[in-house]
């Protein structure tokens, strides 16, 4: 007697279904076998209108980095992404359209673990393995300050939502 699969082949059909007010939502009717060969139907029907976006595709590859990617953070208004890497180097997007890298914020020896844009977005702030916070100028890239206070790795860092655009608290390591 042959074994069942662990995976069980699934079938998905997408559709369009209109409301009343010719709003167009879209149907995913996933169709697949359980264990005992039985057919099961979900259907996912959002009631909310089709999401709409800036970017010139639904998934977008940003390539750059030459490490793994440890941290990522949205300045607040959303227009421009931070990404943040075991590189050392914390490289900015934009955040619409082709997503195109706009600039390289470098100064760290280790691992970058967090970022935070200032709550008026002109500046981020990093948390990295060297045992450091840089707060860098998002316009020019340029590191405007280096906090070595820590006897530890910094593993994190946040910013205040209001107020002064550069209080910011960090998370490390020491004892």
């Amino acid at each position: 007697m042959e074994e069942p699969s662990s995976k069980r082949p699934r079938h998905e059909d997408v559709s369009f279904v209109y409301d009343e007010n010719h709003q167009a939502a879209a149907v995913t009717v996933y169709k697949e076998n359980d264990l005992n060969n039985n057919i099961i139907t979900t259907i996912n029907n959002p009631t909310t209108t089709i999401r709409t976006s800036s970017l010139a595709s639904p998934t977008m590859k940003l390539s750059g980095h030459k490490g793994s990617i440890y941290t990522l953070a949205y300045d607040p208004l959303g227009e421009v992404l931070c990404s943040g890497s075991f590189d050392s180097t914390c490289l900015l997007w934009n955040a619409s359209g082709t997503c195109d890298n706009f600039n390289v914020l470098s100064g760290h020896k280790n691992a970058i673990l967090d970022c935070k844009f200032t709550n008026n977005g002109e500046k981020v702030i990093t948390a990295s393995a060297d045992y450091n916070l840089g707060v860098y100028d998002v316009h020019t890239g340029d590191r405007l300050k280096r906090f070595m206070g820590h006897k530890g790795i910094v593993n994190a860092v946040a910013v205040s939502k209001e107020g002064s655009p550069c209080l910011a608290v960090s998370a490390s390591d020491d004892r």
